[in-house]
């Protein structure tokens, strides 16, 4: 109950004096205390075609997106970060923010306790772009006439049956800063340091272009109330759909793989500017996506598995004890998904050390406590949407 009323409280920073629980706090400058709720969902197929779904009103009609929306509404995070939300390369204006955008404002900006973000951001994503090369030895080389069909996915440089499905971007009510994201999407997976390749497995034409993203990785700086705090997002391909050469889990590692040498400052990352190196030490940070990894998963590499590259790492937090559920299975209350009746925990929001976590959740109310709440969460994905209440620590703003 006291999460369920935090909800209704709007989470843009308390600078008044009275609470939204009633307490009176004593307004405090940014500059010392920032407190922010950030929110990943991953809503399943969140495609142009599904948002474009509108009464003549404006108003959203799609049921499932009716569903995620009011999740969204009833959390109200102030940034919030999107997976399998498509890129729609054939709008006019902004294209890549198009689909974001228009699922905002039919779906979020609607109806009751309505929800504003003033900012978006999207880039290009390797989902459904064609590589040009048989990428999966099938003897096939997919041509855009075979869009729509797995074998265009399997082809492409990320899996998409056409370009720009299952993407990501970002709502905020906090501006972007120009002219500090850094992106991944480019990189030669045979260039990025130490990977592990399936030897043998893809030829000189596919080294020569597959890229390491299947999606892509980007570094987001994010201004809060005049501190900083970047967001790494990525979407890495799931560990499976393959064979003995295990060739997407290696990738599924590496994706993973590369957050980890971005945090270590690794010189031989290369991003699409051109730019050499990991991110700026210091700067809080958020590691955000599903990424298609559990605690406990195979493949084992280098003595370690994907994602323990990530909650072992010392500059990282694993906020577990905060993101858990009464309706998850009950063999993991940290679930974040159910896959045959087996919850898993692959949405994931790590920061850094340093930012005070305050609370957090996976909404997926119990169905026999909030038979409406969790008949929500079922129709709207088959994730579940994770948030969490942060406060950063002090890294101001340049001048």
């Amino acid at each position: 109950m006291r999460r369920r009323a935090r909800f209704a409280c709007s989470t843009t920073l308390l600078m008044a004096a009275m609470s939204c629980d009633g307490a009176t706090r004593v307004a405090v400058p940014p500059q010392e205390v920032v407190e922010v709720r950030l929110a990943l969902f991953n809503i399943r197929e969140l495609s142009a075609a599904k948002i474009a779904e509108v009464a003549d009103d404006g108003v959203g009609t799609n049921l499932q997106l009716r569903a995620a929306a009011e999740i969204i509404k009833e959390v109200r995070p102030d940034i919030l970060v999107l997976n399998e939300v498509d890129h729609d390369y054939d709008a006019v204006g902004e294209p890549l923010t198009t689909a974001a955008r228009a699922f905002a404002a039919a779906y979020l900006e609607t109806g009751t306790a309505p929800l504003e973000y003033l900012y978006a951001y999207a880039e290009p994503n390797n989902t459904g772009i064609l590589s040009g090369v048989d990428l999966d030895g099938d003897g096939l080389v997919a041509t855009a006439e075979h869009q729509g069909s797995r074998e265009h996915g399997d082809d492409a440089f990320g899996f998409g049956v056409y370009p720009g499905q299952y993407s990501m971007a970002v709502l905020s009510r906090h501006p972007l800063i120009s002219g500090e994201s850094r992106t991944f999407q480019n990189l030669l997976w045979r260039d990025q340091p130490d990977n592990h390749l399936p030897e043998g497995f893809y030829g000189d034409d596919a080294l020569a272009v597959l890229r390491l993203s299947s999606k892509s990785h980007q570094d987001v700086p994010v201004a809060v109330n005049g501190q900083r705090l970047r967001l790494f997002l990525s979407h890495p391909t799931p560990p499976v759909f393959d064979g003995d050469e295990d060739r997407n889990g290696r990738r599924n590692f590496d994706e993973i793989m590369l957050w980890r040498q971005y945090i270590d400052g690794e010189p031989g990352l290369v991003d699409d500017g051109g730019r050499a190196g990991g991110y700026e030490a210091g700067v809080p940070f958020v590691i955000v996506g599903d990424l298609n990894a559990a605690e406990g998963d195979l493949p084992v590499y280098d003595g370690v598995s994907a994602i323990d590259q990530l909650l072992r790492h010392t500059a990282v937090q694993d906020p577990a004890s905060w993101l858990v559920s009464d309706g998850a299975p009950s063999q993991d209350v940290r679930a974040t998904t159910e896959f045959s009746g087996r919850g898993r925990r692959i949405d994931y929001m790590l920061p850094s050390r340093g930012i005070e976590i305050l609370d957090g959740g996976v909404y997926w109310p119990a169905a026999d406590a909030d038979a409406e709440g969790n008949a929500r969460a079922l129709l709207a994905s088959d994730h579940r949407l994770v948030w969490l209440d942060l406060r950063l620590p002090v890294s101001p703003l340049p001048d």
